[in-house]
């Protein structure tokens, strides 16, 4: 079936938006978009999804399948911008 379309935009050093709600069992495909300056990148540990990291004014696109339920924590995987509050939340209903 289609996958759903999700865009999540980052920059120095914040997530917009900062929540995303999907359903388990639902493909999805999430584009990434930098609007900063500095490389980014949009990594979810527990669900094996991780973009490229890209410059300033690029975007990467993964698809995958939330297979499992639970909150799991995104961010940037660039070391210390996590820590900088570049972070957010996935729930999986």
């Amino acid at each position: 079936g289609e996958a759903r379309e999700i865009t999540v935009e980052g920059d120095e050093y914040a997530f917009s938006p900062e929540s995303i709600t999907v359903q388990a069992g639902e493909k999805i495909s999430l584009t990434f978009k930098n609007m900063g300056n500095l490389p980014h990148n949009f990594t979810i540990d527990e669900l094996n999804v991780g973009t490229k990291t890209v410059a300033g004014g690029s975007s990467d696109t993964v698809e995958f399948t939330a297979e499992k339920s639970g909150t799991f924590t995104f961010y940037c995987s660039i070391a210390g911008h996590k820590q900088l509050g570049m972070e957010g939340e996935i729930r999986v209903q």
